[in-house]
């Protein structure tokens, strides 16, 4: 077996370790495919021997669909929480500083999410299967078994599924925010089912050809979407918050790291540290805000970016600003060896930034946390 397999069975069995120890993935995992399935059963049981063929197909097109959507979106949330995730509790630097590469991390992760979903995904089409088989009038068994609606479920599966877990990662690797990665990652699964949709309704007369070309194209899509991916994973600023081409460090304002009493004692300096991270991840007033301190600028910050610097201790004020747009001036005191932490971020709905044109201190958000 090569290095490289070894390290992707690594991140494997990590993930499928945490996925045990996390009471959200365990929910996701089995309380999304029991609402998915009730309401495909019912359909089906309640499907009387008069039924036309056109409503008949309807029906079943529908029940069939929801099965389609358990691979689009269990595996769309759970890759969503992937990197932002692991990053939030603070165990996504330890394996990024390991000699993996980004191709094999993604690729493991991929391949966690993907297992328990197709292994979730095939048994509960198992279950409707057993269900319509046991329950269900002659008619509906017949056409529930037809091959093309087995070909459609078997073949589209894993490839809806490969296409929710690069679009969940790809999310994951560039959001702040867990929520906003998972609503995104949804959201970005479901195009695909557009396909299986039309087949499943007989809107595009079912064939092995189409099914064949359709997945085909998926395929593609999905291999392409790992290298993509693999393009868009910046390792530098997952673990330091930065991008490679932005300062290490930002220099402190002129003042010293250690003052001196009227008693002649050393005096420690205090810190001050702002963070720029919005609460949504989302920003309409965007760019580079500059930080002031008692009216001297000490430098910039980019979005998800921490700024420190040394203070003296006593009387400061606090303003971030880009061009005339500022926030509000934030006063505070500060003693030696004391930490002060702020968070900052632009604008994040629509009713401010448009108010922000009147009322420029309303475009930058700057709280003490």
């Amino acid at each position: 077996m090569s290095v490289g397999a070894i390290r992707i069975g690594a991140i494997v069995r990590k993930e499928l370790r945490d996925y045990r120890r996390n009471r959200f993935v365990i929910l996701t995992m089995s309380i999304t495919p029991i609402i998915f399935i009730i309401a495909p059963v019912i359909q089906i049981l309640t499907i009387s021997a008069a039924t036309t063929s056109t409503r008949l197909d309807q029906r079943i097109g529908i029940s069939l669909l929801y099965m389609l959507l358990i691979p689009a979106i269990v595996p769309a949330s759970l890759a969503a929480y992937s990197v932002v995730g692991e990053r939030e509790q603070g165990t996504l630097e330890p394996v990024l500083i390991t000699p993996i590469r980004s191709e094999e991390f993604l690729l493991g992760k991929a391949l966690a999410v993907l297992l328990p979903t197709l292994g979730i995904s095939y048994a509960i089409f198992g279950i409707f299967l057993a269900c319509t088989a046991l329950f269900a009038h002659a008619a509906v068994v017949s056409a529930v078994f037809e091959g093309s609606h087995l070909l459609t479920q078997l073949l589209f599966t894993p490839l809806l599924a490969g296409w929710s877990i690069w679009v969940g990662i790809a999310i994951s690797t560039r959001s702040s925010d867990v929520r906003v990665a998972q609503q995104l990652g949804t959201l970005a699964s479901l195009p695909p089912l557009g396909i299986a949709a039309l087949v499943s309704f007989n809107v595009l007369t079912p064939s092995l050809w189409l099914a064949l070309a359709v997945a085909a194209g998926l395929l593609i899509v999905d291999g392409l979407g790992w290298r993509a991916v693999a393009v868009m994973f910046d390792r530098e600023r997952l673990i330091t918050g930065r991008r490679p081409d932005q300062p290490t460090t930002v220099p402190d304002r002129a003042a010293p790291t250690q003052d001196v009493s009227h008693t002649g004692e050393p005096q420690m300096s205090a810190t001050l540290i702002v963070r720029r991270e919005g609460k949504f991840g989302i920003e309409l007033r965007r760019g580079r805000f500059d930080i002031t301190v008692d009216g001297t600028s000490i430098g910039g910050i980019d979005n998800h970016e921490t700024v420190e610097t040394n203070l003296e201790p006593g009387h400061h004020s606090l303003r971030l600003n880009s061009g005339r747009y500022t926030s509000r001036n934030r006063v505070f005191d500060v003693a030696g060896g004391e930490v002060l932490n702020f968070r900052c971020h632009g604008a994040s709905i629509w009713p401010t930034y448009v108010a922000s044109i009147v009322k420029p201190d309303l475009a930058i958000a700057l709280k003490r946390t």
